[in-house]
C-alpha cells in the first residue's frame, strides 16, 4: 500500500457518519531493523479532518508562526484514527469502527 492511495480518501464510520478526508498519516519507527541499521516504519494512525488547507500550509503541525490571523483560523488539529480501528478500505472510502477508537470518532 502507498500513502498516496490513502490521502484524500473519504472516511466514514460504520454508522455512516462522515468524518472528513485523510490528510496525513502518523508513522511509528518500531519495526524490524533493516540493513541500514534503522527500524522499519509502521502506519499507526490516519489524520482525518474536514479541512485540508491549513494542513497543507503547515499550520496544524505548529511549524508556521505567522500571520497570527491565519494561524488562529487554520490551526485546527485533525482527528487521529488509529489504524486498527479501520474495518474496511477501498479507493472511494475508508470505514472506521467507532467502538475501536471511541475518543477520536
Amino acid at each position: 500500500m502507498l500513502l498516496s492511495e490513502l490521502l484524500g480518501v473519504r472516511v466514514v464510520t460504520t454508522d455512516g457518519d462522515e468524518l472528513g478526508r485523510v490528510h496525513d498519516a502518523v508513522l511509528v519507527q518500531d519495526g524490524p531493523v533493516g540493513a541500514n541499521g534503522r527500524a522499519g516504519l509502521r502506519l499507526h494512525a490516519l489524520a482525518v479532518g474536514r479541512r485540508s488547507f491549513g494542513t497543507k500550509l503547515g499550520y496544524v503541525q505548529g511549524t508556521v508562526e505567522g500571520p497570527w490571523l491565519l494561524r488562529r483560523l487554520l490551526h485546527r488539529p485533525p482527528r487521529l484514527i488509529p489504524w486498527p480501528a479501520i474495518v474496511h478500505r477501498d479507493k472511494q472510502h475508508i470505514v472506521v469502527d467507532p467502538a475501536l477508537a471511541p475518543e477520536q470518532v
